[in-house]
């Protein structure tokens, strides 16, 4: 239990028992009001920590496994039953140590089940009940609170991974190239050129109605890598090449979008490329993971320091849709990127 919700729950026993002294020095004496009040004071707290402990284990261990918050009805009622149950146990534990220490206070000859029963099974109830809406409520508006603190942190990211998005949609170096081989194809190949032009604007359309997205399949991300891809085979010829393997029951998985671009522009971008040190880029599936895979042979020593921002972007995002992040390596002389693939809801 936090320390303020035990300063809370103490500062309620402590008016609780206040309010019966008073009444015992009303009614009785001050020496029936204080040696109750003894009693009272720590039987009350340990039994509202025995309530909130009990209820934290049941919700732990049974409840997070059995119900969703969704259902609202069937939740509803899980706690009404673990409520009354909860009632009737400690009601039948307390009422040996009530007539131990209170028995001066029962009608002579009273049954088990009489008056002093249903007294402590309602009072019972009633702090169990109100102990488990004030729960349920907190609980109600940290998950709030939790909301929106990820709401701001991912809309930061997003901001984030937008701007990079717009750079690249008016970076001068793609476009010049792209142009500069569109040029050349034109007065040789017009076949070819025309063929250029489709997938370069594949690759701009993708990016102008996809990157606003949250996460996409991973199919839609394949095929906007096989139009990047086109264009880069134009421009290096077989100097650089592609392979594939991917699972097909994980093509509707998804990922961020532009999270396969980003991994082959930067290994396009930051690798050597030419007829002796030929660049191979592979994507495979494995399990829950897809594999990103490009022979290591960098133009300069700050590669890595080069990747920084795209591949801190990426990760942060995973933080925000995903319990596992994304983890880059260099094994074998190959770099290595994987990127976990995100469960489609049904």
């Amino acid at each position: 239990m936090k320390a303020n919700r035990i300063y809370f729950y103490l500062f309620i026993i402590l008016l609780f028992n206040t309010l019966h002294f008073i009444s015992e020095v009303y009614t009785s004496s001050l020496g029936e009001g204080i040696s109750e009040t003894i009693i009272l004071l720590p039987t009350t707290f340990l039994f509202t920590v025995f309530v909130f402990w009990t209820r934290m284990l049941i919700k732990k261990h049974i409840a997070d496994k059995i119900i969703f918050q969704e259902n609202k009805s069937k939740t509803l009622g899980f706690w009404g039953l673990v409520i009354i149950l909860k009632t009737v146990v400690l009601t039948f534990m307390i009422m040996p140590v009530t007539n131990y220490f209170f028995d001066d206070d029962d009608p002579p000859g009273e049954p088990f089940f009489g008056l002093t029963f249903w007294s402590i099974l309602i009072v019972n109830f009633s702090i169990i009940t109100f102990l488990y809406f004030i729960e349920i409520f907190l609980e109600m508006q940290k998950e709030k609170q939790d909301i929106k603190v990820k709401l701001t942190q991912y809309q930061s990211e997003k901001s984030i991974a937008q701007y990079l998005t717009l750079k690249k949609q008016l970076n001068p170096h793609f476009l010049f190239n792209s142009f500069n081989s569109l040029m050349g194809l034109i007065t040789i190949d017009s076949k070819k050129a025309e063929y250029f032009l489709q997938e370069l604007s594949n690759i701009y359309r993708y990016n102008l109605t996809q990157s606003e997205e949250v996460v996409v399949p991973l199919k839609k991300e394949l095929q906007l890598i096989y139009s990047y891809m086109s264009l880069q085979k134009i421009r290096f010829g077989e100097y650089v090449s592609m392979e594939d393997n991917i699972e097909e029951n994980k093509l509707n998985f998804l990922i961020p979008p532009m999270t396969l671009e980003l991994l082959f522009e930067n290994a396009i971008k930051h690798n050597i490329i030419e007829s002796k040190k030929p660049l191979k880029i592979s994507i495979i599936s494995e399990g829950s993971i897809i594999k990103v895979t490009n022979n290591f042979q960098p133009k300069n020593n700050n590669y890595e320091k080069s990747l920084g921002i795209g591949q801190k972007n990426l990760i942060n995002q995973y933080k925000m849709l995903h319990t596992e992040s994304p983890s880059f390596e260099i094994l074998n002389g190959n770099y290595i990127a994987y990127i976990p693939l995100i469960e489609p809801e049904l």
